[in-house]
């Protein structure tokens, strides 16, 4: 046997480890860092409508203007309605979905430090604030109202002017599965 052909075979062995090696930790990586990418993070990626699975069986199709902590905000409608104008905005609590269909593979970077303090409880502090009247939809049935007082796990659904307080409906946020535009 020639020496030669005895060092190229270890040579050849030795790269083929080496290469072995290598997959290996690229595939750990890989896992290591898929293990870090949050829902949030992937649905901002996409790029048409989800269709969202809620908690009461309902389904939503919508696409992602913004996600934080906590929530989606879709425009939402059917078919060609969710990316067109007439789409009315949705403000999903992330606890209310309970599947999403068409999440790509890639992900959007992370929230910036500051856009990751916008919470849920923020978003409806926002829409509280602004006065608008929304539908908030529970798995007992739809209110149109405006939002009142939001504190750290409810919020209060104000009626029309001139109701009476003990016409507030007080809603902790595990009970709300979406927010509309209320036409």
């Amino acid at each position: 046997m020639r020496w030669d052909d005895l060092f190229d075979d270890l040579e050849g062995q030795a790269e083929h480890a080496r290469r072995q090696d290598l997959a290996a930790e690229v595939a750990d990586r890989t896992r290591r860092e898929q293990a870090t990418v949050v829902l949030a993070d992937r649905v901002r990626a996409a790029r048409g409508a989800l269709t969202w699975s809620l908690l009461d069986g309902s389904t939503l199709v919508g696409r992602v203007l913004s996600a934080g902590p906590g929530w989606y905000l879709l425009t939402a409608g059917a078919g060609p309605e969710a990316d067109g104008p007439q789409g009315r905005q949705v403000l999903l609590p992330a606890d209310a979905v309970v599947g999403v269909r068409g999440v790509p593979d890639w992900s959007a970077p992370p929230l910036s430090p500051v856009a990751a303090r916008r919470t849920f409880l923020m978003a409806l502090r926002a829409l509280g604030e602004a006065g608008v009247r929304v539908r908030v939809r529970t798995a007992t049935g739809s209110h149109v109202a405006r939002l009142g007082r939001v504190g750290a796990d409810h919020v209060d659904l104000l009626p029309g002017e001139g109701a009476d307080r003990d016409e507030v409906l007080t809603l902790p946020f595990a009970a709300v599965l979406a927010v509309h535009e209320a036409p």
